[in-house]
């Protein structure tokens, strides 16, 4: 998965863990990542970098329904440090 513009081996196991962390269903599947969490407060676009392992991620399931949330992974972290 390309995150931030690197590309990241995301495991089963770390792609559950997400899922567990906003209780969504094993039918939603991760699509997104980053750690770049982007806010318009009416003034302009802001960027707030993330903690290491912590990520903003969006979820689709077959039906294209979408969700997004903020997650932690601390595996991720250790492989975005060695790229």
């Amino acid at each position: 998965m390309l995150i931030d513009g690197r590309l990241v081996a995301v495991t089963q196991i770390e792609v559950e863990e997400a899922r567990r962390q906003l209780v969504l269903p094993a039918d939603f599947l991760l699509t997104q990542a980053t750690q770049r969490l982007y806010h318009d407060p009416g003034d302009g676009m802001v960027v707030i970098p993330m903690p290491a392992d912590m990520f903003v991620v969006s979820f689709e399931n077959p039906a294209g329904d979408r969700t997004y949330g903020v997650v932690r992974i601390n595996s991720l972290k250790h492989k975005l440090r060695d790229t």
